[in-house]
């Protein structure tokens, strides 16, 4: 038995004692940088059994890959997105999926927050000036009492909602099914998106990426936006028109940004976001914290095993399952 973790780009599986938990059972092999294209990653996978990817590392996964591995059984994602898999192919040659879910919801949501007290207080424009040689303070705002706008109302999105209003704020909520009950269950109030857009003082987004929703924040949603307001992101890059995002912080319609993510990873050197001192950027690190990287990995291996031990879990493609575990 053969299994291939491809992008362990920070260390997390190579580091953690759990990983010892599959080499007594299989011949781990581990690769510690970006998979560059297809054709590298195939070189990675062809001869595995089972892959387990680093989900953020955002390894793709399309029908010529997998076609190429006919040993594969089994696709393990660190994480829940699996939108970077071609589960119908999978699917189709028999081979299961599997994700993590719930490993980095608190992580992601204390992230969102970190986000808006940063943009709100200008926390890290004041200490790039120090660094420099400035000593001027620089006015910011207080998140008590003003309106939050969470959009998606996802389980990192149930985690940020009690943050907020443990902190004093009025929590607005918009789902594209809108259940009333669901959001007042976490201490939001369900509103249409058009007055989310227009009362909120920060809008944070956490919708699930899906062809439907890609550029979903575009130029008519910022002009909605309050003047002044926080646009906050930790969901995915591809929801937002970035061009339209910079040139309305340009414009000072909106006080700020907090993105933890972007269409393009890593940003390009161009990018207009770099010039914006009042985007504050993280590198697609909001799920990164000791207590959610050993979740992770633990769930994750524990999907493995329980393959291998004909009693899987977390499968999103059960269809496969019919004969893969023979």
């Amino acid at each position: 038995m053969k299994i291939v973790i491809p992008d362990d780009i920070t260390g997390a599986y190579r580091d953690s004692a759990e990983a010892e938990r599959l080499r007594a059972v299989a011949d781990v092999q581990i690769f510690d940088s970006h998979v560059g294209n297809p054709d590298e990653l195939t070189a990675r996978v062809r001869d595995a059994d089972i892959v387990l990817s680093f989900r953020p590392a955002f390894t793709r996964f399309p029908a010529a890959v997998i076609a190429a591995c006919p040993n594969l059984r089994m696709i393990c994602i660190s994480g829940t997105g699996v939108e970077d898999v071609d589960v119908a192919e999978a699917t189709k040659r028999g081979i299961v999926v599997a994700n993590v879910v719930g490993s980095s919801n608190r992580a992601v949501a204390e992230h969102a927050l970190a986000l808006m007290l940063d943009v709100a207080r200008r926390v890290s424009d004041q200490d790039r000036a120090i660094r420099a040689g400035a000593w001027s303070a620089q006015q910011g705002i207080e998140l008590g009492g003003k309106t939050v706008g969470i959009v998606g109302l996802s389980a990192i999105a149930q985690n940020l909602a009690p943050l907020c209003s443990g902190i004093g704020m009025r929590v607005l909520s918009w789902s594209r099914n809108n259940d009333p009950h669901r959001a007042r269950e976490v201490g939001a109030q369900a509103v249409e998106l058009d007055r989310l857009l227009v009362e909120a003082d920060i809008v944070s987004v956490h919708l699930r990426l899906s062809p439907a929703v890609a550029g979903f924040f575009d130029k008519a949603k910022f002009t909605k936006m309050k003047r002044g307001a926080i646009f906050i992101n930790t969901a995915r890059g591809e929801l937002v028109d970035e061009g339209a995002l910079a040139a309305i912080i340009k414009s000072n319609h909106l006080r700020g940004a907090g993105l933890d993510v972007f269409a393009q990873q890593p940003l390009a050197a161009g990018h207009p976001f770099r010039e914006l001192p009042n985007v504050v950027m993280t590198p697609a690190s909001a799920w990164n914290t000791v207590d959610a990287s050993a979740r992770m990995i633990r769930q994750s291996i524990d999907n493995v095993l329980g393959f291998l031990e004909r009693r899987p879990v977390n499968v999103v493609n059960p269809a496969a399952l019919v004969g893969a575990t023979n």
